[in-house]
């Protein structure tokens, strides 16, 4: 698994005339294409590497390619904090480090501060080694950080931390301050980082822009696939979803103002409730106890949450997957549902990222 540059792909500067614009746009002559260039291109595919995630039980099903992966939850349901927590992952994996790069990860995040962020990984990890000694976020923030099971995570932490890189955007980021922080990261460390931007509609638009809201999110997607492609990234980019179909199972049209996501994207997730399944919400009507019934469920402790695969260019088609949240500790936990996790590795042995699930276990998963 390895994220090293093989050539580093200048970006295009939207500002310039038409006429220079042009040249990022690729003729190529098939038989010439595979005489010259088939081979160095399916070599570039393979080096990018095959991520796994850090989730044992979305890492049976497939792999995590270069593309443009999409995450679309409703508010407060954790979208950053699962997105965060498989950065770190993906971050502190060791497969193949003695002969390859390890995975570095660039973090844009829109709203929350460094500091939140990393209070979240430190709560994250003292749960993780005991959840009786857990601490919320915020109790980190103004704990002792010499408390031994808080100096023992940022201790953990660290192991990992010099490659993940958290870019505090505020509220002003633009689509050319993210695609000018990539390509300097991609110059000065020659490597391909793990992208995450969180989250896609708090991107500005362009000074004097008089694009609509729609129109403006699907000019940022459309930029951020192309810095995708430009640089065969594996990119992650959380986006909110329409209020309409917060009481109903996700769907394409879930998704906030775009239409371009659908068609856009490598990979389309969402995250859910698991009670959206239950037989109220499949009934008109009934609007309030629908409300009390997403209020209960997240109040829950540990709160029931479905990963839910719309789109995937890279394997099996569509999929879902159970997680069980703990929102004072940050941390989501795989429901394994079935697996046996002590062979979890024979399971996805395919190197097309395709599952090979055992044909006892076929009934009773998920997906």
């Amino acid at each position: 698994m390895t994220n090293q540059v093989n050539t580093v792909a200048e970006p295009v500067n939207k500002n310039q005339p038409e006429a220079i614009k042009a040249s990022s746009i690729k003729k190529n002559n098939m038989a010439e294409y595979y005489e010259k260039q088939f081979a160095s291109d399916v070599e570039n595919f393979k080096n990018s590497g095959r991520l796994k995630s850090g989730y044992a039980n979305i890492d049976s099903i497939t792999n995590l390619y270069p593309g443009l992966y999409v995450l679309g939850a409703i508010s407060s349901l954790g979208k950053t904090t699962f997105i965060h927590q498989m950065a770190e992952q993906i971050a502190e994996s060791k497969e193949e480090a003695e002969t390859k790069p390890e995975n570095h990860v660039l973090f844009f995040s829109l709203e929350q501060s460094t500091l939140e962020l990393a209070s979240k990984s430190i709560a994250r990890a003292v749960a993780q080694e005991s959840e009786i000694d857990g601490l919320s976020s915020l109790q980190v923030r103004r704990s002792d950080l010499a408390t031994p099971c808080i100096a023992a995570a940022i201790d953990k932490c660290k192991a990992y931390s010099d490659r993940i890189t958290i870019v505090e955007c505020s509220f002003r980021a633009t689509i050319d301050d993210i695609a000018g922080t990539i390509h300097e990261y991609v110059r000065q460390n020659n490597v391909k980082p793990v992208v995450i931007i969180d989250y896609l509609q708090v991107i500005q638009p362009p000074l004097e822009s008089y694009m609509t809201t729609k129109d403006m999110v699907d000019y940022h997607v459309r930029r951020l696939k192309e810095l995708q492609t430009d640089y065969q990234l594996t990119m992650i980019v959380i986006s909110s979803l329409n209020r309409q179909n917060y009481m109903t199972a996700i769907d394409f049209e879930s998704f906030k103002e775009s239409g371009g996501i659908e068609y856009t994207a490598d990979v389309i997730w969402g995250l859910q409730l698991k009670c959206i399944h239950e037989d109220i919400f499949s009934k008109q009507n009934n609007v309030n106890e629908k409300r009390k019934r997403i209020r209960e469920a997240k109040k829950e402790i540990p709160r029931k949450i479905e990963l839910v695969c719309l789109k995937n260019r890279f394997g099996v088609s569509s999929y879902s997957c159970f997680f069980d949240y703990l929102p004072h500790f940050d941390l989501f936990k795989p429901d394994l549902c079935g697996l046996d996790i002590s062979k979890l590795s024979d399971y996805n042995t395919d190197t097309d990222g395709w599952a090979k699930i055992p044909r006892e276990l076929e009934g009773s998963l998920p997906f």
